[in-house]
């Protein structure tokens, strides 16, 4: 999940893993595609390279 009050829209994550994130362009805000698994790696590259802390993940 991406916590859009602390998301400063720098877009990092949208470069490490592009099929996971994605940026809505009418409302301005990032979204996570909902897929079966995601790549586990890549969403963790973008939790620790997120320079507001706003990626965590989110249990079901």
């Amino acid at each position: 999940m991406v916590d859009m009050a602390l998301c400063n829209l720098c877009e990092g994550c949208l470069e490490l893993a592009p099929e996971v994130f994605s940026l809505n362009q009418v409302h301005g805000y990032i979204e996570v595609a909902e897929l079966g698994r995601y790549p586990e790696e890549k969403v963790q590259e973008a939790i620790a390279d997120c320079p507001a802390g706003a990626i965590a993940w989110e249990e079901a």
